[in-house]
């Protein structure tokens, strides 16, 4: 989706997280040894929608064997803990923690370059859009931003059968969504209501994509979730670091076996059902 899109001068990642995403976007690579799953907590409340990323371990050391083709001049999230994680690759210059609902610590026209993937999960889309209007600079300034469709509501096993259906038979899918119906979910629009706001901030859009199918959605909503919390247990059960490693080797080899023909697939368009896809990708800029 984001191959016209540059990183370049004074640059944002605003709600990088952990950083994982952005970096490897970039060219980033990790040893197999690494595991981004090595510092979560919370396991025992997982279904009550705690955020198990939402901790930091002094030893969380990423392996890298490949150092990315350009780095972030600023990253941004409102959690120290995955800030602390973020700083651990080395990838931004300045980190800092900050509430992306609220006005964002930076003058106007600063950022050459901004990518987000998580203005949907904030409290206003209007207030978001204003923000990264004012901080983007005129004419050059360019904003990356990924932003759900209207038919991602459709494709959610939680909000089609449970919250649509109003069916209690259905209730045990809560297990699922863990919370995503309340954040992502209910801010997904359809195009024309995302380019309404988008104009109404002041930015205009220089590109428009669409991606993720039907069918990688309602892989995606079920996937490996549910076992999530079962399976870091296992994993930090096997006292033998060579056998650990092998197991998730042999892991890895057999999801592409499914994955990449899967993807090869939706590259092709042979997976949309007849149904628009659940994810825009919006490059913007400032109107002059």
């Amino acid at each position: 989706m984001m191959k016209n899109f540059d990183v370049v001068g004074k640059s944002l990642d605003l709600g990088c997280g952990d950083g994982i995403l952005s970096f490897i976007r970039a060219g980033g690579k990790f040893d197999v040894t690494f595991d981004d799953y090595q510092s979560v907590g919370n396991l025992d409340k997982f279904f009550e929608n705690f955020d198990v990323h939402d901790k930091f371990n002094s030893e969380y050391a990423p392996n890298i064997i490949q150092t990315p083709n350009y780095t972030f001049s600023d990253a941004l999230d409102q959690k120290h803990t995955l800030i602390s994680k973020a700083k651990k690759l080395n990838f931004y210059n300045n980190c800092v923690v900050h509430d992306a609902n609220k006005t964002l610590p930076f003058p106007e026209n600063t950022f050459d370059s901004i990518f987000s993937n998580i203005l949907y999960w904030l409290d206003s889309p209007d207030n978001c859009f204003n923000e990264v209007a004012r901080v983007l600079k005129i004419n050059s300034g360019k904003a990356a931003l990924m932003l759900p469709n209207s038919t991602l509501t459709k494709f959610s096993f939680y909000n089609n059968l449970f919250i649509n259906r109003k069916d209690d038979n259905y209730s045990f899918l809560k297990y699922l969504d863990r919370g995503r119906h309340s954040s992502n979910i209910k801010s997904a629009k359809s195009f024309l209501e995302w380019k309404t706001i988008i104009e109404r901030s002041g930015l205009k859009i220089v590109e428009h994509k669409m991606h993720l199918s039907k069918s990688l959605i309602q892989i995606w909503d079920i996937g490996l979730r549910p076992l999530f919390p079962v399976l870091v247990k296992m994993v930090r059960a096997v006292e033998n670091q060579d056998k650990l490693i092998e197991i998730k080797q042999e892991w890895i080899e057999t999801f592409l076996k499914f994955l990449d023909p899967i993807f090869e697939l939706e590259l092709q368009d042979k997976l949309d059902q007849n149904e628009e896809k659940a994810f825009h990708y919006f490059l913007l800029e400032k109107q002059s």
